[in-house]
């Protein structure tokens, strides 16, 4: 197996972790939106919530998941 389809397994299984560690409403927003890609919109009105906390659940859960790779690349640098 290819080094890169290594690394690619390994921040997969990783980012499947952190997503699945977030609170479900934060993980629900975060999956809508950037794994199934609807709109602001149409999240707020399929979970009933406010475009207000959509974006802090979005925003929050999206920071948690960077942290995951910025922790994995410091490890992979260290």
């Amino acid at each position: 197996m290819p080094e890169s389809a290594v690394l690619s397994r390994e921040i997969r299984v990783r980012l499947r972790a952190a997503l699945g560690a977030l609170p479900p409403r934060q993980r629900a927003v975060v999956h809508l939106r950037d794994v199934e890609g609807l709109d602001a919109a149409e999240v707020c009105a399929l979970l009933d919530i406010a475009p207000g906390n959509q974006r802090v659940l979005l925003h929050r859960g999206r920071a948690r998941l960077r942290q995951v790779l910025e922790d994995y690349r410091d490890e992979e640098s260290a």
